[in-house]
């Protein structure tokens, strides 16, 4: 009977097929996540707009990421994650279609609205990883399915940036339109995965939060205006707390009646908030880089900025790439926590570097390798954590709202590092940089410190949520 244990636990062949659907699936929807990053200024330009407005076309996809992957999760859960991946793959399709065919701003940002309701890929390929593999090999999984979206929302940025001036911005969206146009065929064969009792969706409390953060970040995007009112940035920062704050109260009223809560359980919260921190990290990243190569021109040399700006990225998308897989063994050589603190100590580190270096080549390459390995480190072992300590059946829900944290934060560390190079006018001098790459180190300390809070060993409470 032993000698069969390594045996059972090996990954059958269609557990193989299954697992390389849903890494096409979930790299498929990540890539738009992040692709105008580096090409916002190149948009404005195209579209005959200010660089203001072009910002939103990174924004809005994580906003509509970030508010409708948990109740994409929640449909997963109901009405099980196969099928719901299945309607929600031609949906994104139409918002690439859209972005790429589009002939004015608006299109453009219609298309990318469509195209955020593909964060909820992540949880529902998670869910049916679950079934798809043997539990001894469902770490690996995790790791493998976490480091892809890492990696694509890091591979993004470096398509946009090396084929934009040679390609188009709309013709960006044709990659990740095939890549789904497949994931979605193969999803036909995918096993249905557990299904759980009927459980209310919660819409209202979605629209809520959208709208606050809509609300917050356009604060923070027209706050360093020039011409900006005053009583305008402070009207909507007022307006968009209230708004988190009756939807803070809704979830709390909710959950206290539900008697099973993520506020009440510790290994949960505390990798939400840490999710949050590290996707914020991770988009200021995405947003600094670029507009300093674009702005300093001895800096791109031969290469034009946008070439330069995904080239620069390159090896920090690879390092997401080697890491991810590896969270499984770092999860079984440093316990529950140990990853995500390992991962957000390397972003912190990687923070430090862009913000007190010298701002050279080596010094800029040095420190976005080590944040977007320290971002997928610390992305698949929070994963991990969500996996060890909840059931089967509301998996998708809970992988949903630590995926809608992670795109929170980054909505919010894209927008507040556009927001600190713009203090300095239409081109940002060298103290506007400081202030954004300190930026990225401050929320990587952060992140630092919220992982510290997650608990080392199982407690009581912590399991069949």
């Amino acid at each position: 009977m032993a000698q069969s244990e390594p045996v059972r636990a090996r990954m059958s062949h269609r557990g193989v097929v299954s697992l390389v659907t849903l890494v096409i699936a979930t790299l498929g929807a990540a890539l738009p996540l992040s692709m105008v990053a580096p090409t916002l200024a190149i948009t404005a330009d195209q579209f005959g707009t200010t660089a203001a407005e072009s910002s939103w076309t990174l924004t809005i996809v994580l906003v509509v990421a970030a508010t409708t992957t948990p109740v994409i999760g929640r449909f997963g859960d109901t009405f099980g994650p196969r099928l719901v991946m299945l309607i929600l793959i031609p949906v994104v399709m139409v918002g690439l279609a859209i972005a790429g065919l589009a002939g004015s701003m608006g299109e453009f940002i219609a298309g990318r609205t469509l195209q955020g309701l593909g964060g909820g890929v992540f949880p529902l390929a998670i869910a049916l990883a679950r079934c798809a593999v043997p539990e001894a090999q469902r770490p690996l999984a995790v790791g493998l399915l976490t480091g892809t979206f890492a990696t694509g929302t890091g591979l993004g940025v470096v398509i946009a940036g090396i084929l934009v001036d040679r390609v188009g911005t709309q013709a960006l969206a044709w990659l990740p339109f095939a890549l789904l146009a497949l994931a979605g065929a193969m999803t036909v064969g995918l096993t249905e995965a557990p299904r759980a009792d009927h459980q209310p969706l919660h819409l209202g409390s979605s629209l809520l939060l959208a709208a606050g953060v809509a609300i917050l970040l356009f604060a923070v995007t027209e706050a360093p205006r020039s011409d900006a009112e005053v009583a305008l940035t402070v009207g909507s920062l007022a307006a968009g707390a209230a708004v988190i704050s009756v939807w803070a109260w809704r979830v709390v009223r909710r959950s206290e009646s539900a008697g099973v809560s993520h506020l009440r359980v510790r290994a949960l919260w505390t990798s939400h908030v840490t999710s949050l921190f590290l996707g914020a990290a991770l988009f200021a990243t995405f947003v600094a880089l670029p507009v300093f190569i674009e702005v300093d021109d001895n800096t791109a040399g031969p290469l034009t900025p946008a070439t330069l700006a995904g080239l620069l990225l390159l090896p920090a998308t690879a390092a997401m790439a080697a890491v991810g897989p590896l969270s499984g063994i770092l999860r079984r050589r440093l316990g529950r926590r140990g990853p995500a603190v390992l991962g957000a100590a390397a972003t912190v580190i990687g923070g430090i570097i862009l913000a007190a270096g010298a701002h050279t080549l080596p010094t800029l390459l040095a420190g976005s390798v080590l944040v977007g390995a320290g971002v997928a480190t610390g992305s698949a072992g929070l994963v991990n954590v969500l996996v060890d300590v909840t059931d089967d059946d509301t998996i998708s829900s809970v992988s949903g709202v630590n995926t809608a944290a992670r795109q929170i934060g980054g909505a919010f560390g894209a927008a507040g590092c556009a927001a600190l190079l713009a203090t300095s006018g239409d081109e940002p001098d060298p103290a506007s940089y400081a202030l954004a790459f300190g930026l990225i180190a401050v929320l990587a300390v952060a992140a630092l410190l919220a992982s510290l809070l997650i608990p080392a060993r199982q407690a009581p409470g912590d399991t069949n949520l």
